[in-house]
């Protein structure tokens, strides 16, 4: 039997989610849907088929009308904190989109609730599940190359194609908050390593349209020595780098190069993984076969984890969750204070993969 759900947030992502990603897992059944403006949820009930009954302008009024055994929340960051206090509080598993909540003082406080209330809180990085990110995390802790020594990351794309008063363009650290967070959290998963400290800069190129900088570099120590170079630019001129940016990373025997996630994650058409041994050129390898991939994997794992308690090895609970958030955080202090910030994860519990 699939789990019900309700799905919180029907803005232009989670739109998407509601039509592209909900529908073709099997593993869940939507059976209500919140937003807050009344004409988005009026146009999602149209395009969804959902009856009125289904459709709701606060999570407290879905709650109150609908039997669900978790909560999709996909709404601004900004109200994450508030409904996934209440879906716990009213004994629901949740899933939500990144970046978890914005503090982790906050993020503490909610996997403490979920622990009180043996309820899953698990955060959608969607990243994680693609072929190319776990090959890359396999390669490493089997050290096919050797002990791995220095990362470099690099993420381009040009976003100034949009209307000048687009949302997006306002949004708070859009290169840091809204896509660093799924980088960061590819740097633990994949080095199994945690950070300790970080350096950041962030800046506004030539004619930048966005609010705060959508550019940014870092360097990022981590606690068994390897060192990570990070650099990303909503609005660069050089070739655009899948969403995951590409990766080179060097270890005592050679390099392993590889990215994922093309434009939609809905193909795996951005997913490679290469290796370079000694001098000699690059050769691709073979990627893992999954059945599915990106948000619908992530919501399908946390599906399993509801139905049976089987956590799938790079899900991102909310308490291991609280690392990358916690790297996020650092790296957007060092970027507004300019000095090197020491990584607080209050995460002594993650478990290790």
């Amino acid at each position: 039997m699939p789990i019900r759900i309700i799905q919180v947030g029907l803005g232009q992502w989670g739109a998407d989610w509601a039509e592209t990603v909900v529908p073709q897992v099997p593993e869940v059944e939507a059976i209500g849907w919140v937003d807050q403006n009344p004409d988005t949820l009026k146009r999602m009930e149209l395009r969804l088929g959902a009856r009125p009954n289904q459709c709701f302008p606060t999570l407290e009024a879905a709650l109150s009308n609908i039997n669900t055994d978790a909560v999709l929340i996909t709404a601004d960051v900004r109200a994450h904190a508030s409904l996934i206090e209440l879906a716990l509080e009213a004994g629901k598993h949740v899933l939500v989109e990144k970046p978890f909540v914005s503090t982790t003082v906050e993020a503490v406080r909610l996997v403490d609730l979920a622990d009180r209330c043996r309820l899953t809180l698990m955060v959608s990085q969607n990243f994680r599940f693609f072929p190319a990110a776990v090959s890359a995390a396999q390669l490493v802790r089997e050290q096919v190359l050797g002990p791995l020594g220095a990362v470099h990351i690099e993420f381009r794309r040009f976003l100034n194609c949009t209307p000048a008063d687009a949302s997006f363009y306002n949004f708070r650290q859009p290169l840091l908050e809204d896509l660093g967070i799924h980088h960061f959290d590819l740097m633990r998963m994949v080095l199994a390593q945690e950070p300790r400290e970080v350096y950041c800069t962030a800046w506004q190129p030539e004619g930048s349209p966005f609010r705060e900088p959508p550019a940014a570099a870092a360097t990022i120590t981590f606690d068994q020595g390897t060192v990570v170079t990070y650099r990303g630019n909503w609005l660069s001129v050089g070739a655009e780098t899948p969403y995951g940016g590409e990766w080179h990373m060097e270890c005592a025997e050679g390099e392993i190069i590889w990215t994922c996630r093309g434009d939609r994650d809905v193909t795996l058409d951005g997913d490679q993984v290469r290796i370079r041994k000694g001098g000699h050129p690059a050769v691709p390898i073979g990627l893992p076969k999954i059945g599915s991939f990106g948000r619908r994997e992530s919501l399908a794992t946390f599906a399993r984890a509801v139905e049976n308690g089987d956590v799938a090895p790079f899900a991102s609970l909310g308490r291991d969750n609280i690392g990358s958030l916690a790297l996020m955080e650092a790296a957007i202090t060092s970027a507004t204070t300019g000095r090197v910030i020491s990584v607080e994860t209050l995460n002594s519990k993650r478990p290790k993969h």
